[in-house]
């Protein structure tokens, strides 16, 4: 097929071949464009099928040379030849989101939302496009049916676009349908269309949901099996619940995870109904807490081919919706308030504590009152120490009860204690969260604990002993995703892998009843397997 002219096109290279469709990368003789030419070997297909199939391209092509927009890939034309059917597309020199995540893993928080930020605003485009078809015919959406990593591609200016919007799938792909026609790939699939339900775009959702999951995570919520089998994917989509990210990916922000999440629900009318509603929700977490969105343990996205800035491409919503509100700046924290400067151990805590409301109506003093204020509480100070003199000289003159204890007990006070070991009182006032988390963390409940941790590093960045909460967060987290992994490979069967992850477990936490009693559960079943 090399140097074959094809309509206006001669082909330059093959990108992929299969039993039954081949992709070619072609140029145009006439002008400088690259494109993609995609064609159907008819002769792969029964008789029977034939018909339908050359009905259903040149019905699809039609509709998508339709679709005009920056994050879906565009369809220049079809044709036909007595042997094949071509469908000529643009070509989008980068890779795939499959090719990313199989180089990289699991992507930080902050390269994958503006990502998928674009795959919503391409999908919400298609599920509202009005369009005519090949018989004159007006309709309204276009339902994917096959969104998965390999059909999100990325350009070298990190530009998202979509493509595969239902055309049939070639031969030598794993997803591929024994009809070789049906769009869908099982790993991927929502619920009512792995039941052969009709499907809406809360199906594309759901599949998207799946997509986003696996690059937060670098792995998918249903896998298949060592053997190939497809029947846990298929159930695990119809009846199991999936992991939660946090057991997977502690480090990925709560609310983005509960997102993803929501998007994964067995029932539609459970999920975000529309694509608009679920860029509106992940928008909100950018402005409700764009700091979470950068965990520091999690790697950056790495630049690799051409692609180069993956990240720097931000598209807002399609020109035909509102636009986005511009997200508030990165450094910004989640609760606005002036960083607390703690006092010293040693000084008395009583004279730290300052109520701010008197500060702000002082602030708010016309300023011909304010001489007044300071003059009467210059008195009212005045007369408190004076009382301050006269109780101290009565309690530690000779013989008083001060002077009495200091004689006879040496014992150093526990203002000596360093803020480390024991969290003085003015901390504890003021870290509710600190609080809480240690109590989670003391019952056991991991994931509580964790989150509680970051409220509390958003919060207070400047409180004592900061670092030392962040170190310990981390390695809470490394704990809990090998604890919650050594239960994963037990539900699994496969107990000499959960064994060793729960043992991993105990070395960081060997107090942890819980990860004692998996380690002994995974032992007990390891030896009844044997």
């Amino acid at each position: 097929m090399l140097g074959k002219i094809i309509g206006n096109y001669q082909i330059t290279g093959e990108l992929a071949k299969g039993g039954m469709g081949e992709v070619y990368r072609g140029r145009h003789q006439n002008l400088p464009r690259e494109v993609v030419v995609k064609s159907i070997l008819l002769s792969s297909f029964p008789p029977h099928a034939q018909d339908h199939l050359k009905a259903r391209f040149v019905r699809e092509a039609y509709i998508q040379a339709q679709l005009d927009h920056q994050n879906i890939v565009r369809v220049y034309e079809f044709f036909t030849t007595p042997e094949n059917y071509y469908l000529v597309m643009e070509f989008i020199d980068g890779m795939s989101m499959r090719d990313l995540i199989n180089r990289q893993g699991a992507l930080a928080t902050a390269s994958a939302v503006p990502l998928f930020k674009q795959a919503l605003s391409a999908l919400g485009y298609a599920h509202n496009f009005n369009y005519v078809d090949e018989t004159g015919n007006r309709h309204t959406g276009i339902i994917h049916r096959d969104i998965k990593p390999a059909n999100i591609l990325l350009g070298g200016t990190g530009q998202l676009k979509i493509t595969d919007f239902g055309i049939v799938k070639l031969a030598g792909e794993s997803s591929l349908t024994k009809t070789g026609f049906n769009p869908g790939t099982v790993e991927y699939m929502s619920p009512e269309q792995i039941r052969g339900l009709e499907v809406d775009a809360r199906s594309d959702l759901y599949s998207l949901g799946v997509t986003f999951y696996e690059a937060l995570t670098g792995r998918l919520p249903f896998p298949p099996s060592n053997t190939g089998s497809e029947y846990e994917v298929l159930r695990g989509h119809i009846e199991l619940p999936p992991p939660p990210i946090a057991t997977v990916k502690p480090n990925v922000p709560e609310a983005i995870a509960a997102l993803v999440m929501r998007s994964l629900n067995k029932d539609p009318g459970a999920r975000f109904q529309s694509a608009a509603e679920f860029l509106d929700a992940l928008i909100a977490c950018e402005q409700n807490g764009p700091t979470a969105l950068e965990p520091a343990e999690t790697k950056p996205l790495q630049a690799t081919h051409s692609m180069t800035e993956v990240i720097s491409y931000d598209t807002r919503r399609a020109p035909t919706t509102t636009p986005i509100p511009t997200p508030r700046p990165i450094q910004q924290p989640l609760i606005q308030q002036p960083p607390i400067q703690h006092p010293p151990i040693r000084q008395p805590i009583a004279t730290e504590v300052i109520d701010p409301a008197p500060i702000n109506r002082r602030m708010a003093t016309p300023p011909s009152q304010q001489p007044r204020r300071y003059g009467l509480l210059v008195a009212v100070a005045f007369v408190v120490l004076l009382g301050i003199a006269v109780i101290a000289f009565v309690l530690l003159k000779p013989g008083g009860a001060l002077s009495s204890a200091a004689t006879t007990d040496s014992t150093p006070t526990p203002s000596a204690t360093p803020i480390a070991a024991t969290p003085s009182p003015a901390v504890t006032q003021e870290a509710p969260e600190l609080i809480k988390a240690r109590v989670a963390e003391a019952e056991e409940r991991y994931s509580e604990a964790i989150s509680l941790y970051g409220q509390y590093l958003v919060a207070r960045p400047s409180d004592p002993g900061i670092n030392e909460i962040k170190a310990h967060k981390n390695e809470l987290q490394k704990f809990f995703g090998l604890f919650n992994t050594g239960m994963f490979e037990m539900n699994k069967g496969d107990y000499a892998e959960a064994k060793r992850n729960y043992a991993d477990a105990l070395k960081l936490r060997p107090d942890s009843k819980l990860a004692q009693e998996g380690l002994k559960k995974a032992r007990s079943q390891q030896g009844r397997a044997y």
